[in-house]
């Protein structure tokens, strides 16, 4: 292991050869012919060469990084939204920025931290949950930081989080759901937004798998059922497809595999918000309607009908079976056969009977 500075055409080089490999990288420095220019820029090719090679051993011998670490907090982020997917990261930056300054990381502590944390929850701007997500977002950076050996200890570790506010899960009835069902949109990408949404109450999935649906995704015979790779999360599920659900999208034609089962809905670009509001204000729901609706309503309507969580948390392919426990929640049905469950009492009578209906 060692480093070593090479000059090709003028210019310097850095001779790296590092866990049996070599490798050469430019340090943007180029020979001059003036004796006194060409020592200073031997003199800091020297010390890049020095810094490079002190990276080199603490990484062989697991130390932390003397450099890395009093890089800016701004400098490490921004570079780490080029190598995650994490969406809140990057579109928190502008706050980490304004906070943070120049701060090193190596330099953050807890109560840094929580001065950020009342930073993000004073902009009005932005809703609790959000803040919340972007405060997560800076401590993921920290955890980063820490599995990168760039700092000693995360300091997010035990700072307190913001809390989330439960999202309230909105759901159709069974009533509601037949009310849409007798009075569809009109239109060609009406008619198809009703039947790809009434399609998706009935087995569950969200608007961007109802988009990429394809017929090869459907094995046909007697008990027809769904067997495709989920967009957002790639799980495979396998969903049986009931008579309801099976007429909304037969229409008697044979199709290729690869033919889509709501090619209108893939095609339009038009905002489908405008066409659930006019739907759900022209049969009297006054709950907000959105592709999101349909999933929630399967879960709900799959429990309340006696469904277990588990088989429901396989149906919706969800990988942790407290994602799904939300739905249990949001049932009032549920809470209502379990109180009518219990036993009944009189006053003034010693016999207890169970409530029956």
């Amino acid at each position: 292991m060692g480093v070593r500075i090479r000059e090709k055409a003028s210019r310097l080089y850095l001779d790296i050869i590092a866990d049996g490999r070599r490798r050469w990288m430019s340090i943007g420095l180029t020979r001059s012919t003036d004796p006194k220019q060409d020592k200073e820029i031997m003199r800091l090719a020297e010390i890049i060469r020095s810094k490079e090679e002190a990276r080199l051993v603490s990484g062989e011998w697991g130390l932390l990084d003397p450099i890395e670490g009093k890089r800016s907090l701004v400098e490490y982020a921004e570079e780490l939204t080029q190598k995650t997917t994490l969406v809140h990261l990057s579109k928190s930056l502008r706050y980490i920025r304004e906070y943070a300054g120049g701060v090193q990381i190596g330099a953050i502590t807890e109560k840094w931290l929580d001065g950020y944390r009342g930073f993000l929850l004073e902009q009005k701007t932005l809703s609790k949950t959000t803040a919340a997500h972007y405060f997560a977002a800076l401590c993921f950076v920290f955890k980063r930081a820490m599995r990168d050996r760039i700092i000693p200890r995360n300091p997010a570790e035990g700072v307190k989080r913001i809390p989330v506010p439960e999202p309230m899960k909105i759901h159709l009835t069974t009533d509601e759901l037949a009310l849409l069902a007798a009075h569809p949109l009109n239109g060609e990408l009406g008619r198809e937004i009703s039947r790809g949404f009434l399609f998706a109450c009935m087995v569950g999935l969200r608007v961007s798998d109802v988009i990429a649906l394809q017929w090869g995704d459907i094995e046909r015979g007697n008990e027809p059922r769904l067997k495709m790779r989920q967009k957002k999360t790639a799980a495979v599920v396998g969903i049986p497809i009931n008579k309801s659900a099976w007429t909304l999208i037969d229409d008697g034609a044979l199709h290729h595999r690869d033919e889509l089962v709501f090619p209108r809905l893939s095609a339009s670009k038009t905002s489908q918000t405008q066409y659930f509001d006019t739907w759900a204000k022209h049969v009297g729901i006054e709950k907000k309607l959105g592709w999101h609706t349909a999933r929630h309503t399967f879960a709900v309507l799959s429990l309340e009908a006696g469904t277990d969580l588990y088989t429901v948390s396989k149906l919706l392919g969800h990988t942790d079976i407290a994602t799904t426990q939300v739905y249990a929640k949001a049932t009032d049905g549920m809470k209502r056969k379990a109180v009518d469950a219990l036993p009944g009492v009189e006053l003034g009578k010693a016999k207890i009977r169970k409530v029956t209906k």
